[in-house]
């Protein structure tokens, strides 16, 4: 794997990727002290959100690799972090009136700079 053939905002969108799979761990909500809930605990949209920017940066190392499964990777990836951000707000909004915790902030960080990313990614290839 060659991680050189990737463009800075493509590296960017695969570190922002492997956060977030750390950052799916930390607790997105619930009662400090008491119980706390990670992405996958938390209900459809943090795994999903989890899942949408992991596989864009699944996407961009398989191009690394000159194995890219699909004709347009950064249009792909661009609306896989697109989706990644759209269910980190819906799992904000929708929090079943338990306190946010550190996570979930992180994740819309993570998942805002992969999608950031991906889109100047989108931009240069167009």
């Amino acid at each position: 794997m060659d991680f050189s053939k990737l463009s800075a905002s493509q590296q960017l969108t695969v570190g922002a990727a492997a956060a977030m799979v750390l950052i799916s761990f930390i607790p997105w909500y619930g009662v400090a002290g008491a119980t706390s809930y990670s992405a996958w605990r938390s209900g459809l949209f943090g795994p999903l959100a989890v899942v949408a920017v992991v596989a864009a940066g699944v996407v961009l190392m398989m191009e690394a690799m000159d194995r890219a499964p699909v004709d347009s990777p950064a249009a792909i990836t661009f609306y896989l972090t697109a989706a990644g951000v759209a269910f980190v707000i819906l799992r904000l909004i929708f929090t079943d009136n338990q306190p946010r915790r550190i996570g979930l902030f992180l994740a819309a960080a993570s998942a805002g700079v992969a999608c950031w990313a991906a889109y100047h990614n989108h931009q240069d290839n167009s």
